[in-house]
């Protein structure tokens, strides 16, 4: 069997778009998602999935038990399973090489808390028993795998903020040692009271409302929320379909630098391991990456940091070589923002196009980034995924011809 893994499918629902071609016109639009809350009332500012409705995509049958982001985890493996032409009939017991494997950070946030909290206020004789079975972190995959019959390997990733990158690359590993036939791959997360009050506590959130990545005066990030997924297969799956998929998932790497668990490692060390294990796992060099596509948020620390590793691994290389920061557009995503990103990264390679930077007007690294699209000439781009809680991931995809 072909050790290639592919992409065959994809189903995203972000603050700039819903489904694969929404979210690709938002993002080469130089769209940003940030804006005034509906969630939260006036003041907040975030990157929410705005107007979600999800009977659009899942009729209206069995939603009243899904929360936020089972909602969204379910509407995004709908649009992946139909794009890769692998939805199960509704009569079909389903098939069991068919699987899921999400990444997110905190889950069902606001489903744990409002379930505890009614225990603690109420009582643990009068929590509602309906409410239990979102209170695990695994929630969302179990319920989009019930909801689409996907009766094979389900697997819940949480690694912080590299949490869908994390969750891809298992995938992958799975479908290599043969293990199983297709899997759903990426993240999840939900934006609810919870997380927005404590991301502003711990102080990340952006003052100015605004996503300014490597700029001098970013200030800070701004929370989104939302779901994206690759349908993965091996090349010899997918050709025996008769596909001709254009997208490998290639190299990663993986580096744990912790020092606090809030506080990002400015020496990067973490960060540049993890891409020049990517490198080394793909068989290429630091010459050969045509773009990137950078994890910076506008956190003052985070983006230093990533800069710095990028400097480490690519030297003087670094100057030529787009770089693209789409957070600036779909916002700080946690534990989907590395599956945004490496969305954003399959869609760059196949337009041989790096995204535009939303907003962007300079940068104080010196990095190649544009509030346009950025053309260039090659096969292999790298997605970065770095965290706060030393949790660093390094993704390369490869332009299969």
């Amino acid at each position: 069997m072909s050790s290639r893994v592919v992409v065959t499918g994809a189903g995203v629902i972000s603050s700039i778009g819903a489904g694969a071609d929404d979210f690709e016109r938002g993002l080469y639009a130089g769209t940003t998602g940030v804006g005034p809350s509906q969630l939260f009332g006036e003041g907040a500012t975030t990157a929410e999935v705005r107007d979600f409705a999800p009977q659009n995509w899942l009729g209206p049958k069995g939603l009243r038990v899904l929360d936020r982001s089972a909602r969204l985890v379910c509407v995004s493996s709908h649009m992946a399973l139909c794009e890769a032409g692998l939805s199960q009939a509704d009569a079909a017991e389903g098939d069991p090489g068919l699987g899921l494997i999400c990444g997110t950070m905190f889950g069902s946030l606001h489903s744990i808390t409002s379930f505890d909290w009614s225990g603690l206020t109420e009582g643990p004789n009068l929590v509602n028993p309906m409410a239990f079975p979102n209170t695990v972190i695994n929630s969302p995959a179990g319920h989009a795998a019930i909801k689409h019959k996907l009766r094979g390997v389900n697997s819940t990733i949480c690694a912080g903020l590299a949490s869908g990158l994390y969750a891809m690359h298992y995938a992958a590993e799975f479908l290599r040692f043969g293990r199983a036939k297709a899997l759903l791959a990426g993240g999840v997360e939900e934006l609810c009271e919870e997380s927005f009050l404590g991301f502003r506590k711990m102080g990340a959130a952006s003052a100015s409302g605004s996503i300014r990545p490597f700029a001098a005066d970013r200030d800070g990030s701004v929370l989104g929320d939302g779901s994206a997924l690759w349908m993965l297969e091996t090349e010899d799956a997918a050709c025996a379909r008769g596909l001709r998929p254009v997208l490998e998932v290639g190299g990663f790497g993986s580096a744990h630098d912790a020092h606090s668990t809030s506080a990002f490692d400015v020496r990067a060390d973490g960060a540049t391991s993890a891409i020049r294990q990517a490198l080394a796992a793909s068989e290429i060099g630091p010459e050969q990456i045509a773009c990137i596509i950078s994890g910076a948020s506008g956190s003052r620390a985070g983006d230093l940091m990533e800069a710095r590793a990028l400097r480490n691994v690519f030297g003087d290389l670094l100057g030529g070589i787009p770089v693209s920061a789409p957070k600036a557009a779909f916002g700080e995503g946690l534990g989907v923002s590395g599956a945004f990103c490496a969305l954003a990264g399959g869609l760059a390679l196949h337009r041989q196009s790096a995204p535009p930077t939303a907003g962007y007007k300079e940068s104080e690294f010196g990095l190649r980034l544009s509030a346009e699209a950025q053309p260039f000439q090659g096969k292999h781009v790298l997605i970065n995924a770095f965290g706060c809680d030393g949790n660093n991931a390094a993704l390369v995809l490869n332009l299969r011809t």
